[in-house]
């Protein structure tokens, strides 16, 4: 089970989100990500990789970090569940599939233009 700690500061460290939960004594990877949305604004999160046996602590860290302030923001911790290829929105052949509906352009084109 993977803990998705967000909604952080970019000057943010690992050690500050461990010494703002207290009692952090879990010997677990966490791993910084750090990245744009396609808007332009920068993002930053921690994930914290907890196993299948350790999923009791992993959900007592959500309880105790959800809401907590750091630098004026309110942290999300929440299970974070990865996308598959398989939970595309999307068909995988979207594009073959043929539409068999009017194109929206069509209509809305200008009278006197074609």
């Amino acid at each position: 089970m993977d803990v998705f700690i967000g909604n952080l500061p970019s000057s943010i460290s690992f050690n500050e989100i461990r010494n703002l939960h207290g009692n952090w004594n879990y010997d677990v990877p966490v791993k910084r990500v750090d990245g744009q949305d396609r808007h332009g604004r920068e993002f930053h999160y921690f994930l914290a990789q907890f196993s299948p046996k350790e999923e009791a602590e992993a959900d007592r860290l959500i309880r105790e970090m959800e809401g907590v302030s750091c630098y004026g923001r309110v942290l999300e911790v929440r299970e974070f569940i990865h996308r598959t290829y398989s939970n595309e929105r999307r068909a995988l052949n979207w594009r073959e599939k043929p539409w068999h509906k009017t194109e929206r352009r069509i209509s809305e084109r200008r009278k006197g233009r074609q």
